[in-house]
């Protein structure tokens, strides 16, 4: 453990408490953000609106990401435990008004209100768990809570895919909403957190920079954004690619989501498993690779079902190894502002994001999965680049006096 990391080590009854409690809240914000990928096309025939303008609505949900560096500074100076509550509260009202939307403009707030929530949720969990967990054993707990993304799509999207066809597009969004503010006083179960007074009086301008002068943190930032070109156009326009192709209903959707969701399911366990063995800069690689070997097979399916099913499980599998691998080696950038690395990160992705759901949409309505794939092969290709060329296992401390003197 680095010596001057500020690590404060959980005892094992509330590690264990902050694992149930982060992963259940997680549940909420994963499956609100998941559910609108496969089911993009129900929910943009439900609003009344082209899948086109609905990849826009997914850009703005990502452009909230911008805010997440004021979130990840107000988690270095104060803790995160009311920031999360806050945001699921958020996420439940956005989640209710978007129900209740018909057309483009009605949408936006809505849409808005859950990128926000996503915004600052997510980031700041992961910096509060790190901040309790030393970093020979972080890959293993924060793979352990990533089982939430995994089980969102093993379980909980094909019941979303059911109840669809069942109840229409805006049953699941009242449910996960009540589920958002059940959830809320979990955030209160998370240990509280103590910064060294250095850190308190750090201010979001100083953080930032100081953190942008670390290459490796810089260089583990860009990677960060440029995996999710990939990613997102996958996510984004494989519900549609379904539905055109091989002329899908939403449940069965629901049961393609399940599949990938069991592909999460694996990688999540590899990577809790072995990451902190093989190393977590090692990982994010083999990941990135596996993402742009698997993805530009997708055009090679052709009508073949099972084979497209492979691809996607494959990609999926991947993927979920990269993103979680990463999440531990960004903890370690500067590990006295981890709310802030893991911010800047999730700006880094959230304005990736925000691009590919708009370019991967109109890609596929150009030239169907063919060019999205070629989108999303060049920015795992280039990720990689920067991963080997620029990211150390752990970064770099910022000088003593230079954090002092924020």
């Amino acid at each position: 453990m680095a010596p001057n990391s500020q690590l404060l080590v959980a005892k094992p009854v509330r590690l264990v408490r902050m694992i149930v409690a982060a992963v259940l809240m997680r549940l909420t914000v994963d499956t609100t953000t998941r559910m609108f990928y496969p089911f993009l096309p129900e929910i943009s025939r439900g609003l009344g609106i082209s899948l086109a303008q609905g990849g826009l609505l997914m850009s703005l949900r990502s452009s909230m990401i911008f805010l997440s560096p004021i979130f990840g500074a107000y988690t270095d100076r104060r803790g995160a435990r009311n920031l999360l509550a806050v945001a699921l509260i958020v996420q439940a009202g956005g989640l209710l008004w978007l129900s209740s939307a018909t057309g483009f403009a009605t949408a936006v707030p809505p849409i808005l209100m859950l990128g926000l929530a996503s915004s600052a949720f997510i980031p700041n969990l992961q910096a509060a768990v790190s901040e309790r967990v030393a970093f020979e054993r972080r890959g293993r707990v924060l793979g352990i809570i990533e089982f939430s993304w995994a089980i969102t799509g093993l379980v909980i999207l094909p019941i979303i895919g059911v109840v669809m066809t069942l109840q229409g597009w805006q049953a699941p969004l009242r449910v996960i909403a009540l589920c958002s503010l059940a959830a809320a006083p979990l955030a209160f179960l998370l240990p509280s957190q103590r910064r060294p007074l250095a850190a308190l009086r750090t201010g979001l301008r100083r953080s930032a920079t100081v953190v942008l002068r670390s290459t490796s943190a810089r260089g583990g930032i860009i990677v960060n954004g440029l995996m999710f070109v990939a990613a997102e156009t996958f996510f984004v326009t494989y519900g549609a690619w379904m539905e055109q192709s091989f002329g899908m209903r939403p449940d069965q959707v629901g049961r393609i989501a399940a599949a990938l969701g069991f592909a999460e399911l694996i990688a999540s366990t590899t990577s809790s498993l072995f990451i902190d063995r093989i190393g977590k800069r090692r990982g994010v690689g083999i990941g990135l690779v596996g993402m742009a070997v698997f993805m530009a097979t997708l055009p090679l399916a052709g009508s073949l079902l099972p084979l497209a099913v492979a691809a996607m499980f494959l990609f999926t599998i991947f993927f979920e190894f990269s993103i979680v691998s990463n999440i531990g080696l960004m903890s370690e950038q500067v590990p006295t502002m981890r709310g802030t690395v893991l911010s800047l990160s999730a700006m880094a992705s959230g304005v990736v994001r925000a691009g590919s759901a708009t370019a991967g949409a109109a890609l596929f309505e150009w030239r169907g999965i063919t060019a999205a794939t070629v989108f999303g092969v060049a920015g795992s290709l280039l990720a990689a680049f920067v991963l080997f060329r620029w990211v150390k296992e752990r970064g770099d401390m910022p000088p003593a006096g230079e954090v002092a003197s924020v």
